[in-house]
């Protein structure tokens, strides 16, 4: 079943109800006025407890979330982007120095966890779901809390292993339908909850649910989760569980996975439906280049590390229509699915983590195989006797490949500094300087206190 977003128009008291628009004095998550209808009245059946539902799974892939802002504030703090004409919250952002102003930040930090507000809001009521579709609509309520929270903690928090027992400040850890001001939990606390809520989800939810989270879709995530956590074995074993399902296959042209068509790489992916939800808007308006050369560019080291022999994926980048700039070609669509868990990523976790633990190198070889045979027509591959090293120097280079736009080299940057204490950012910054952290909005912390901001400053 395909989400309809039309469901959303027909309950529009129940969004008023949960929009939380206003910042408010005593709320961050601003109640609404006293004439709306409570939410015991509005959410009186399943299909107001879908509507909710519905209204969440738009905040996973609205422009706040990954049909824009996620993925364009993790490129800004990144290292693969040309910043140098940046101004405002965009140049606030690239030169690492975040502070507590910039609407920018604020509304997404905002409408993400609206999102978890709404999930909540769809587990306080499970009631009102009918028995046969009580544990699907739990599973996926707890996946949107989930996915939301561990997109939050990556980018407002130090990565986990950045202390040996992770008690270092994360994010507010949101799980009831309370909107009062919370203090951080610790990243361990974060970690935790979002594994447990997974690993439940992942029961509750059946192995087929076109454009909602699947069985799989929880183990794709989990997967991404623990290997964000540098935990190779589970990374593994859960990567692991997907890919050898064969439900999923790599798109050997690279036309599909940004494509208004289901992707066959796709484990969940954010479904664009025309005149309704049209995913990834915020996407095409700071990096769509076929008519105008767009906000965000790349650097040419980004494209020469593209521009190889016999690469087809040097395509991702327009290295001829503006002279000098290097604008991505990805989004070049008026309408496109966003892939979120998909396949290309989860083989090479499975083949880093298995290089890590010094185990199943064949598989290792195999995966990193599959992704070089696809990007260079063919032409290159490693040997079957790779070493682990050397199948984790491949994966870790593929993967900047690959994901080139996509928001992914962030997390790298992070993970493997935790991993290691290797700084691998091109711009040379240290892994845990101050200034790869978002800082908390200002609404967050005027009626709390207590509340701990992260600390001012950037990374030069």
């Amino acid at each position: 079943m395909k989400i309809n977003y039309k469901n959303i128009i027909k309950v529009v008291a129940v969004l008023a109800v949960l929009a939380g628009t206003g910042t408010g004095c005593k709320k961050f998550l601003d109640s609404p006025p006293a004439s709306q209808m409570p939410e015991e009245e509005a959410i009186a059946d399943e299909a107001g407890l879908r509507t909710i539902l519905i209204a969440g799974y738009q905040s996973v892939g609205g422009d706040f979330a990954f049909g824009g802002r996620i993925k364009v504030m993790s490129e800004l703090l990144a290292d693969q982007l040309d910043g140098s004409q940046q101004s405002g919250d965009f140049g606030e952002t690239f030169q690492r120095k975040s502070s507590i102003f910039g609407d920018y930040k604020k509304d997404m930090y905002k409408e993400l966890y609206q999102g978890i507000y709404r999930s909540n809001v769809v587990l306080k009521f499970l009631d009102k779901a009918n028995p046969a579709n009580r544990n699907d609509i739990e599973g996926q309520a707890l996946f949107i809390r989930a996915i939301l929270h561990f997109e939050i903690v990556k980018l407002f928090a130090q990565p986990y292993g950045s202390t040996t027992d992770n008690s270092h400040l994360g994010i507010p850890l949101r799980i009831a339908t309370s909107t009062e001001s919370k203090n951080r939990a610790t990243v361990k606390e974060v970690y935790d909850q979002i594994i447990s809520d997974l690993k439940l989800a992942e029961s509750k939810l059946t192995g087929e649910n076109t454009g909602f989270a699947t069985k799989w879709a929880a183990k794709g995530l989990l997967a991404k989760v623990y290997f964000q956590m540098n935990d190779f074995e589970n990374a593994y074993n859960y990567a692991n569980q997907v890919i050898t399902t064969d439900k999923f296959q790599l798109d050997p042209t690279y036309t599909t996975r940004f494509s208004e068509g289901l992707s066959k790489e796709a484990v969940f992916q954010i479904i664009s439906t025309r005149g309704v939800f049209e995913a990834g808007g915020h996407l095409r308006d700071n990096m769509r280049s076929d008519f105008v050369l767009p906000n965000i560019r790349f650097t040419k080291a980004t494209y020469d590390l593209l521009n190889t022999p016999n690469d087809v994926r040097k395509t991702f980048l327009d290295a001829v229509k503006y002279p000098a700039f290097y604008p991505l070609t990805k989004y070049n669509k008026d309408r496109f699915n966003i892939p979120v868990v998909y396949l290309t990523e989860l083989k090479l976790i499975r083949a880093e983590s298995a290089a890590e633990t010094n185990a199943n190198l064949d598989v290792a070889v195999k995966d990193v195989n599959d992704i070089m045979n696809r990007a260079y027509a063919g032409t290159k591959s490693i040997p079957t006797n790779s070493s682990a090293a050397f199948i984790i120097t491949n994966a870790r280079l593929e993967r900047n490949l690959e994901f080139i736009g996509e928001g992914v080299r962030l997390s790298e940057i992070k993970r493997i500094g935790a991993r290691s204490g290797e700084n691998v950012d091109k711009r040379g910054s240290v892994w845990n300087c101050p200034g790869f952290l978002l800082q908390f909005p200002q609404e967050e912390m005027a009626t709390n206190l207590t509340f701990q901001r992260n600390p001012e400053g950037n990374c030069f």
